[in-house]
């Protein structure tokens, strides 16, 4: 299966604490780092696309794609994407669509997020926006306390130890160390666990993602110019996305049921099967999801995804979110650049022969999932 969709070029910026530089400053320097990486230039980009979650309440901007064209100096049509957590990953189907539908050629698609630029009780409360306002916000729950939550259970339901789990996070700082784009790149150790500040029982400061600023670019284009760009080319095979109920009316609070929804939809169309020699770039915005969707996608029994960690090489190989950094609505254009690099031989130190990637993005305690399949052209 072929949705006429390619990723010409990717462009990042370094993830941390900006203070210097305003929503449109790092947008321009991942949009001119994708331009380059694809050998083309702003003149031939045909439509914009602009993924940014808390624009509005972090920097008082609204229609944020349209000022950033006008930044860009371009006067083609623009549009910004929100959909919580998983904003990119949505602009990505839009841009994919565009060009596949022959609508655009050229689509350039930006992820653009500041989080530090407030003291951190602003950011949480933008990140705790996600949920349902009028039935989770009103009553003060945070995405945190419903991760804090998974981990009770899922150490109870499987007699998984708290020390097991946190082998995801040393895995993802000892991943981020050869990652240059990352947020925090220095070890840490098991013993680390004793002395990390408790956010929510039983997760630590150590088990979620930091506050972060960023911005990474793709260059998604038709099949009549997949072969007009210098860098080599990957196909953006498919993309699927679903939703699930409340988390407070699951019965089960150790399963993702949007993301094994969605990688079943994508398994029956392209014929995908994650494996473990495959790139793969999951969604642990707190360790324990990640733990549980190497699960979900059929890498571990239920209740094994620990055992299986450090067997799997090549997830999340710059450090995912827990290292890399969550600059949300950048957050799957960086989980797209670091696989495009995958494909074109490897990222962060990490060599890869191999011909597809997936990634996966979700937002809140997988309200929604979307997984992407990348193949080499």
């Amino acid at each position: 299966m072929e949705m006429g969709a390619y990723i010409a070029g990717v462009g990042m910026t370094k993830v941390g604490r900006h203070f210097d530089l305003g929503l449109s400053d790092l947008a321009f320097q991942a949009v001119k780092e994708a331009l380059s990486n694809a050998g083309a230039s702003i003149e031939e980009v045909d439509m914009l696309v602009v993924s940014s979650t808390f624009s509005q309440i972090m920097g008082g901007q609204t229609d944020l794609s349209t000022i950033l064209a006008q930044e860009l100096g371009i006067t083609i049509p623009t549009l910004r994407v929100e959909a919580g957590e998983a904003s990119g990953a949505v602009a990505l189907k839009v841009a994919s669509d565009a060009v596949a539908s022959h609508a655009s050629r050229a689509v350039l698609v930006v992820g653009v997020e500041k989080m530090t630029e407030f003291p951190s009780d602003k950011a949480n409360s933008a990140l705790s926006s996600i949920l349902n306002y009028e039935a989770e916000g009103i009553k003060n729950i945070a995405p945190v306390n419903y991760a804090a939550l998974a981990m009770k259970e899922y150490m109870r339901k499987y007699g998984v130890s708290r020390e097991d789990l946190f082998t995801w996070a040393v895995k993802m700082h000892e991943n981020a160390l050869n990652n240059p784009y990352a947020h925090l790149r220095f070890r840490i150790k098991p013993e680390a666990l004793q002395a990390a500040q408790i956010i929510s029982t039983p997760i630590t400061l150590y088990d979620m993602h930091p506050l972060s600023d960023g911005s990474a670019a793709a260059l998604i284009v038709s099949d009549s110019l997949k072969d007009s760009f210098s860098s080599k080319c990957i196909e953006l095979t498919d993309i699927e996305g679903a939703s699930s109920p409340p988390y407070y009316m699951r019965d089960d609070f150790t399963s993702l049921p949007s993301l094994r929804e969605a990688y079943q939809i994508l398994k029956k169309r392209t014929g995908f099967e994650a494996t473990p020699d495959a790139a793969i770039e999951v969604h642990d915005s707190f360790s324990i999801y990640g733990v549980i969707s190497l699960e979900e996608l059929g890498l571990a029994g239920r209740g094994k995804g620990v055992e299986v960690l450090n067997e799997l090489d090549n997830i999340n190989v710059g450090g995912g979110l827990k290292a890399r950094g969550h600059p949300v609505g950048a957050t799957p254009l960086y989980q797209l650049a670091e696989s495009v690099h995958m494909l074109r031989g490897g990222f962060a130190g990490k060599t890869f022969n191999g011909d597809e990637a997936l990634i996966h993005s979700m937002s809140g305690p997988d309200n929604a999932s979307w997984v992407l399949l990348l193949r080499r052209c």
